[in-house]
């Protein structure tokens, strides 16, 4: 079996925003996913002490499966090469651009790398609930940024009152209506709307050895969310994460799909969706292989691949927040060959839609 593609995810974001506490969520709550994670400037970045100390290079390797490499701009290529030699065994790779960066230009030198291993995993845009508006009025380009976001992150709701979070959410939906937008107190984002976690493997038999970076993290988060009093004098009280709950909606199919309205969903997705991936099949001549697809954004990569003795059938999971489960159903039912009237034949030019986003699998 080839290694899954991996998804490079850029979080962006003004200064401030809170980009490091989503990152440091994503790391407490990696488990046995190895992580990628690149920044513009260690000076910018405080995830944890433990995790600069003795730093000797701009290349850390941590023994909870992270890789941090401080670059600028022009490093980011020769950086995510690094991230991705199969010696790394990377799952998911994270950028945190820095505040004043152009989002624009990171998506696209990651869509312009000519890599089969890695693919785009989406621009995740980071708002202060509590600034947005001063913010928004002293730099308009920050609308530009948000509005080519594929997941919109309001962060610090617990700073502002109801009304004014709900105007902040108003004012990110008319710059961009289609993201989905998740409200959170600190950054809490699920790591299963980003990426696929790997669940870690616990090994009874080492309980006595050192506890890795990310249990020690893990560890002092429970400290500080509720067990016991952390400090904090409350008796272990802990602010609800107000982050709306990612859902997800899964298809299944042992008909054939239709390859042109396939790609239409691929490219224009739901609103709200922030990810697609399923493996599909076609009644299509020479082209009744597996098709493993991937699509963030209207972002959309296909690999082609043998069955290797499974049931040809399609399996599609669509992932996001504040979807119309309902419409995104009916949507994944009328790419089904013969949802449509005359829809009973194979579409022979239809399927070069799909295979214009084929790639060459590692």
């Amino acid at each position: 079996m080839s290694r899954p593609t991996i998804p490079v995810i850029v979080v962006a974001g003004f200064l401030g925003s809170g980009k490091t506490t989503l990152l440091n969520h994503l790391l407490r709550t990696a488990d046995g996913t190895r992580i990628g994670v690149l920044v513009n400037d260690f000076g910018s970045i405080n995830i944890d002490a433990m995790l600069i100390a003795g730093q000797g290079d701009d290349t850390v390797s941590l023994s909870n499966g992270c890789m941090c490499c401080s670059v600028d701009a022009d490093g980011v290529e020769s950086a995510l090469a690094r991230l991705l030699r199969p010696k790394s065994a990377i799952d998911a790779i994270v950028i945190e651009a820095s505040g004043i960066a152009e989002p624009r230009a990171l998506i696209r030198m990651i869509t312009g790398m000519d890599d089969p291993r890695m693919r785009y995993g989406g621009l995740v845009y980071v708002v202060d609930a509590a600034t947005n508006t001063e913010v928004r009025r002293r730099h308009p380009e920050i609308d530009r940024h948000m509005e080519i976001a594929d997941l919109v992150v309001v962060n610090k709701a617990d700073l502002v009152a109801d009304d004014e979070l709900s105007a902040v959410c108003d004012d990110v939906h008319r710059v961009n209506d289609t993201a989905p937008t998740v409200v959170t107190a600190d950054g809490v984002v699920e790591a299963a709307m980003l990426f696929d976690p790997r669940p870690r493997t616990v090994d009874n038999a080492a309980r006595s050895r050192q506890l890795t970076l990310d249990e020690l993290l893990e560890a002092d988060t429970d400290q500080c969310v509720g067990h016991g009093d952390g400090g904090h004098g409350d008796g272990g009280h802990r602010y609800p994460h107000l982050h709306d709950e990612f859902g997800s909606v899964e298809f299944t199919s042992a008909r054939p799909l239709n390859p042109r309205r396939l790609a239409e969903f691929l490219e224009r997705p739901p609103t709200g969706c922030y990810r697609i991936k399923g493996v599909v099949a076609f009644d299509v001549p020479g082209h009744r292989q597996k098709f493993v697809v991937h699509a963030v954004g209207g972002f959309v990569r296909v690999e082609r691949r043998g069955w290797g003795g499974e049931e040809r059938s399609s399996s599609v999971v669509v992932i996001g927040a504040g979807m119309d489960r309902d419409d995104v159903r009916r949507r994944l039912d009328a790419i089904v060959v013969g949802a449509a009237p005359g829809d009973d034949q194979p579409d022979e030019h239809g399927i070069l839609s799909i295979t214009r986003h084929l790639v060459t699998a590692h």
